[in-house]
């Protein structure tokens, strides 16, 4: 954790950074009925946001606590997240590596339920990582081996909520990793088929 302290010192000081040590108005825009937000549904906790750019993109980096309750206690998972917007909206769709899906995480939503269904897509893919998306469709047509063991290797979970992405893994992650898992979130939309971009406009 101290080098966790440390990075967050370095970026906060850094004028290329925009830094708030809590946003609850930010952590509400998003839609927390499906990953990494669903994975709390006894309460959220937003810390260290920091907010800049990245290879032309901008970029949002955060650390969530996510509590459920266990008992009469409450267990706090902790998640590091990057976000980075899309160049237009795309299909709720969830990529997750099987290595974050930890007991009992399976069964909170990984997308939100409205407002249409989506599909556990157990047809596509491989054991790597678990499929769910809206449109099937969408779905498979940016699905790909070299994506899943890229997402299996990072430990990666990513979402499609309207016109950006929210990329996700376990534990507090200093900001320097969070920036490398920004890039790697980065290199998957850079590598959607450009058919995707289209997608039933």
């Amino acid at each position: 954790m101290f080098e966790v302290r440390r990075s967050i010192n370095r970026f906060r000081d850094d004028p290329a950074w925009t830094y708030r040590k809590k946003d609850r108005d930010y952590l509400n825009t998003f839609n927390h009925d499906g990953y990494p937000f669903s994975l709390g549904p006894d309460g959220l906790s937003l810390r260290h946001l920091l907010q800049g750019g990245l290879l032309g993109r901008e970029v949002s980096m955060f650390h969530l606590r996510a509590l459920k309750r266990s008992g009469r206690a409450h267990v706090a998972w902790p998640y590091s997240v990057a976000v980075l917007p899309l160049p237009r909206a795309l299909p709720a769709t969830a990529f997750t590596s099987r290595r974050l899906m930890l007991s009992g995480r399976e069964k909170l939503p990984a997308l939100p339920r409205t407002p249409g269904r989506f599909r556990d897509l157990t047809e596509i893919g491989t054991h790597l990582v678990h499929c769910h998306s809206a449109d099937v469709d969408f779905a498979a047509l940016i699905n790909t081996y070299a994506l899943e063991r890229l997402m299996h290797k990072a430990q990666l979970g990513w979402r499609i909520e309207g016109s950006r992405m929210i990329g996700w893994t376990d534990g507090f992650k200093t900001y320097e990793d969070l920036l490398s898992l920004a890039e790697t979130v980065g290199s998957i939309i850079d590598g959607f088929p450009e058919h995707a971009w289209r997608w039933r406009e």
